[in-house]
């Protein structure tokens, strides 16, 4: 057998029988499961579709981290519509953050990014904007300090229809309040 056959048959043969799974792979992401079952990158996109008559919505977009506790997220990031409006960016998001051995607290809140470079590019940034924000933004996607939640819950499976309302009902309160403050 030559030996373009034999590396032919083995890369056939690693093609075919798939990788075994590490054993952090093989354990379950709690944290997006729970993401998942209460709809937040759904109800976020709905927002971010939605035709808000003086703000822009851009994501959603799903974020990691593990300090100061393992958390996981989806957000939007919006802004006031206009070429000026780009100093801060809103962020409105939802994260579940382990609690405990086996806790899961589900957080909806909002937090405030501001500009970080010296000059602005508006050709740059309106086009990078439209699928991440970390280029030109100090803070990250991390959960909101507890002033700026406005929702916390324990997650529970059994609750989590109530819980995806719930987060629906906190998701359009914020939508009313950014549209009633921006007519006045």
């Amino acid at each position: 057998m030559s030996r373009s056959n034999r590396r032919y048959r083995d890369l056939k043969q690693q093609i075919q029988r798939p990788a075994p799974l590490s054993s952090q792979a093989e354990r379950r992401d709690d944290l997006g499961q729970a993401l998942d079952e209460v709809n937040a990158w759904g109800l976020l996109e709905e927002q971010q579709q939605a035709h808000h008559r003086l703000m822009t919505c851009f994501g959603p977009a799903i974020f990691r981290g593990y300090l100061p506790v393992a958390w996981a997220g989806v957000a939007i990031w919006h802004k006031p519509r206009g070429y000026y409006f780009y100093d801060t960016l809103g962020l409105l998001g939802i994260w579940a953050l382990r609690t405990g051995e086996r806790g899961v607290e589900m957080v909806v809140g909002t937090r405030v990014l501001t500009y970080m470079l010296p000059f602005f590019n508006p050709e740059s940034y309106y086009r990078r904007i439209q699928t991440e924000f970390r280029t030109f933004y100090k803070e990250s996607a991390s959960p909101p300090p507890d002033e700026q939640r406005r929702y916390t819950a324990c997650y529970d499976p059994a609750r989590r229809l109530d819980l995806r309302r719930e987060i629906e009902d906190e998701v359009s309160r914020w939508a009313a309040e950014q549209d009633a403050l921006r007519r006045e």
